[in-house]
């Protein structure tokens, strides 16, 4: 692979992204391995899950993910620069902190954030590359779940949090919140459904937070607390609309 930076600063909306590299990685997971999570955990199977299967080998093409979800403070930018309409909750003090991630959007808002900011919404591939590497762990630091280092259920707080509160949970990519706080659209297919969300979230307990956990929306519907999102911008438009970091 070329000499590229580790992090770029989009211009945009003026955010860190970290390169996600091209090459081989495993993508889903082995029934028996979802299991023993489960049995480690003391938590139920759920049917969902069954979506996780089998595990299979995917090649990346390189891309930049974002650091973390958008934020309230990142899609005001895009609100003021293109008169879009304000998400759910936008004036409710539970939910609308500068740094916690935008919620109360729908997949159309989220794409349209995504074409401004000259990005796109990842791929289930890019996403789950991004959250676990290329070793096949169950959460992004690894295969021990660890309650301090993600805001899922365990974690108590009952509300998103501030993105990159969570340090510890970064991912080997550098990137943060990929397990809890926010559900993370992508444009994954969900069973013929909806879209694929991916991460979990404060609402769900760690089984939800696995790399690998799937669940679906329809893209046209808006108003979760739940869900949220973070771009990818390709290698081309880096280029133009990006500096290293």
């Amino acid at each position: 692979m070329m000499n590229l930076p580790a992090a770029i600063r989009t211009l945009k909306d003026e955010s860190e992204a970290v390169l996600v590299p091209d090459g081989p990685f495993p993508f889903g997971i082995a029934a028996d391995r979802v299991e023993a999570r489960l049995a480690e955990l003391k938590q139920e199977a759920e049917p969902l899950f069954g979506t996780e299967l089998p595990p299979r080998t995917v090649t990346m093409r390189v891309c930049y993910i974002d650091r973390g979800p958008v934020t309230n403070r990142r899609y005001e930018r895009f609100m003021a620069a293109t008169n879009h309409p304000s998400p759910l909750y936008w004036l409710d003090p539970r939910w609308n902190r500068p740094d916690q991630p935008v919620v109360g959007i729908s997949y159309r808002d989220a794409e349209a954030y995504a074409r401004w900011a000259e990005k796109r919404l990842p791929t289930e591939e890019e996403w789950e590359r991004a959250a676990r590497g290329t070793d096949g762990r169950t959460w992004p630091w690894g295969d021990e779940f660890l309650p301090l280092h993600c805001n899922s259920r365990e974690f108590a707080a009952d509300h998103t949090t501030e993105v990159g509160r969570f340090r510890e949970g970064v991912s080997p990519v550098g990137a943060l919140d990929m397990a809890g706080n926010v559900w993370e659209l992508t444009t994954g297919d969900w069973e013929g459904f909806g879209k694929a969300i991916r991460g979990g979230s404060y609402a769900n307990p760690a089984a939800f937070c696995r790399t690998t956990c799937r669940w679906g929306i329809d893209p046209d519907l808006k108003g979760s607390t739940w869900l949220g999102f973070r771009c990818v911008m390709d290698l081309a438009k880096a280029r133009i609309y990006a500096r290293p970091a």
